[in-house]
């Protein structure tokens, strides 16, 4: 078993297509995400990804991105290391009309939450472990920094690579 670089056999030209549950620390809460990759270079990924975060104190969360990935191939390329840079753009939901008939009873008026939208730069790393030839699981972490939704993402994924003829 060796360790290195990795090589020519570092997929180019290979699509994917994965899932993840992901944790955003601004929102505090969980979601679901999905995401399409494509290696157009040996070592040098791209990455378009959606995040949905579930509500939570009447706010949910959206976030789209536009990622960069240098895989580095370490143990005969089963395990993947991968700094992540690239652009985002989320939007934070306020859920008005439940938090109006949840505190009814308290409020002498109605209320309104605004809505946030930002773009922004996404930081990260990430670890990908290839189970099979086209099967990889997947930790990521990424920083989006933005203004007034600032926030880091915890992902855990799966993915299925196919390969473009």
């Amino acid at each position: 078993m060796g360790i290195g670089c990795a090589s020519a056999q570092a997929d180019k030209g290979n699509f994917a297509v994965g899932a993840n549950v992901v944790y955003g620390s601004g929102i505090k809460n969980t979601g679901v995400g999905l995401r399409f990759q494509y290696t157009p270079i040996n070592n040098v990924r791209a990455e378009l990804g959606m995040n949905y975060f579930f509500q939570k104190d009447y706010v949910n969360m959206w976030d789209l991105n536009l990622n960069a990935e240098y895989l580095i191939g370490l143990f005969e390329h089963k395990l993947y290391l991968y700094p992540i840079v690239g652009l985002s753009y989320a939007q934070a939901n306020a859920d008005n009309k439940k938090l109006n008939k949840d505190f009814e009873h308290l409020l002498e008026e109605e209320i309104e939450i605004e809505s946030d939208k930002a773009f922004g730069l996404n930081l990260g790393a990430g670890i990908e472990y290839r189970l099979t030839e086209r099967v990889g699981v997947t930790l990521e972490y990424r920083h989006s920094i933005m203004k007034d939704i600032d926030q880091g993402v915890v992902g855990i994924g799966a993915n299925y690579k196919f390969w473009l003829l």
